[in-house]
């Protein structure tokens, strides 16, 4: 049975509030929004423009891009549902004040439940894959920075989603989750050494490698699992 993309989002949604996305065209009224495969060198540093620190805003920029961008589709993969194509080509999101703010699908289009090789594909190859390549175009940040950000944008889908089975009492999709994040990550070469998951107790949090510099601007204050604080640890 096939099942409509908009019972999909419903679905998604319902598990994780802020993981949201319309359908069909951007509306026209709100300004911002780019077809992904259209976005430029230009558009990124627009959405950066009077940033105390480059670095920081094009490093958070990332962030969020790679979360706007794939965190629905890997919501879905990550429950056993047929996944919204995060391909550029059938996206477009919604830059503003230095981050992405929104997304739409453009197409109803939806991949196979558990075939994780086209998610990954559609997710890294034909998307963020070029993105990261003219972000670090426009910023010289280090690579191994961009993609740990990138893995924690994607590891923060997977932990929506498995948070809500666990407020649920339901230890099957939990273990779901858990299992098909560690597919995707088998699957994502570019993911490779960016961090990991550790489970603590209920607790099942993401590990970076890397720091996104949020603390630069932040007052000295970090993320949770930032690689600061295991250095400091150490």
């Amino acid at each position: 049975m096939t099942v409509p993309v908009e019972e999909v989002l419903a679905a998604v949604a319902s598990r994780a509030d802020h993981l949201r996305a319309s359908l069909g065209e951007p509306p026209e009224a709100e300004e911002g929004w780019r077809a992904c495969h259209a976005v430029t060198a230009a558009d990124l540093e627009a959405a950066v423009v009077g940033a105390a620190d480059r670095r920081v805003a094009f490093s958070l920029l990332v962030q969020s891009y790679a979360h706007r961008v794939a965190a629905v589709s890997l919501a879905a993969f990550a429950v056993g549902l047929p996944w919204p194509s995060p391909a550029a080509a059938a996206t477009s999101v919604r830059l503003a004040g230095g981050r992405a703010r929104a997304l739409c699908f453009r197409a109803g289009a939806l991949g196979d439940a558990g075939d994780v090789g086209s998610l990954v594909d559609a997710a890294f190859a034909s998307h963020l894959v070029p993105f990261v390549s003219t972000v670090r175009s426009c910023e010289r940040l280090g690579e191994r920075l961009v993609w740990a950000n990138v893995a924690a944008s994607c590891a923060a889908a997977f932990r929506a989603v498995e948070g809500a089975a666990r407020d649920r009492g339901d230890a099957g999709e939990r273990a779901a989750v858990r299992r098909r994040a560690a597919e995707l990550l088998e699957r994502a070469p570019w993911l490779e050494g960016t961090g990991w998951f550790d489970a603590v107790g209920t607790d099942w949090g993401w590990q970076r490698s890397a720091c996104c510099l949020w603390y630069r601007t932040s007052g000295g204050r970090t993320c949770e699992g930032c690689s600061l604080r295991r250095q400091g640890a150490a």
